[in-house]
């Protein structure tokens, strides 16, 4: 069985999208893996009735022609692999499924609320709820906050796959629950859904943070003492760009964040 590597996207496609699945795809090519893209598949989006292009990239649970692979990996279109990167990503031993963690947000969101509804006390409340509704202990960070699992770079096993379709709650379960809280969007879709049930499995594991080094605009207290969090290492291997408006920057630049130090990026230009 072959490994492959998948990109999604609702809507037309922004240049730094197709900068990226330009690149994903020559990194697939050179490992020896299968490339998808899908724009507009509409496969997630049917279990939910709103939001659906938020539940796509979890389409290797809902689609069987992914059950042809051993492992899928499941990457944002505003994911792009450093210059010259040849380790295989797919070579890193996981158990039903791999994802990264996002060292940051916990005490990142305990002095900030980001897009209006984010922050720790919501953490909380849903992780509450978690435990309540599903047992799910949501695991902390050593320093008492909750892990945060950034959805960028999913990798599922072909028997993850079949784990998550005889034992994942419905989408539309999930959500019908959380909205119930009254926590806004943000908790009541995809990612704290994944979040959930990968934990919930107890047969996550959690890959090494370089395969989703993100960089991020920081606002309240934290960002005035640097407006960036760029979490990238000499172990870095993609790197998340997100960026305001970063879709639409060209290629130079994208390359020059993803590879160069910030002298280079001119992100005023």
């Amino acid at each position: 069985m072959k490994n492959l590597i998948y990109q999604v996207w609702a809507g037309e496609l922004r240049p730094g999208c197709e900068y990226s699945s330009k690149l994903m795809k020559e990194y697939a090519d050179k490992i020896g893996a299968d490339y998808r893209l899908d724009v507009d598949p509409n496969i997630a989006t049917k279990l939910v009735d709103a939001n659906g292009m938020y539940w796509e990239w979890l389409n290797p649970i809902c689609d069987d022609s992914f059950l042809k692979y051993d492992k899928v990996c499941v990457i944002d279109l505003d994911v792009f692999p450093v210059d010259g990167l040849d380790e295989n990503i797919f070579e890193e031993k996981i158990d039903l499924f791999g994802i990264c963690t996002e060292p940051f947000q916990g005490k990142y969101r305990n002095s900030v609320t980001i897009g209006g509804s984010i922050n720790h006390q919501n953490d909380e409340t849903w992780a509450k709820e978690c435990f309540k509704l599903y047992k799910a202990k949501l695991p902390r960070d050593k320093d008492g906050f909750l892990k945060v699992y950034n959805a960028g770079m999913v990798m599922f096993t072909n028997e993850g796959m079949q784990y998550a379709r005889e034992n994942f709650i419905p989408f539309q379960q999930y959500t019908n629950d959380m909205r119930k809280l009254g926590l806004g969007r943000f908790y009541t879709v995809d990612q704290n859904y994944f979040h959930m049930e990968a934990v919930r499995s107890g047969r996550m594991t959690e890959k090494h943070n370089g395969w989703n080094n993100y960089i991020h605009y920081t606002r309240g207290p934290l960002g005035l003492a640097d407006p960036i969090h760029d979490s990238r290492t000499d172990e870095t291997k993609f790197v998340h760009i997100q960026l305001s408006g970063a879709d639409y920057f060209d290629n130079k630049k994208l390359y020059n964040i993803t590879n160069k130090t910030r002298a280079f990026w001119r992100l005023d230009d």
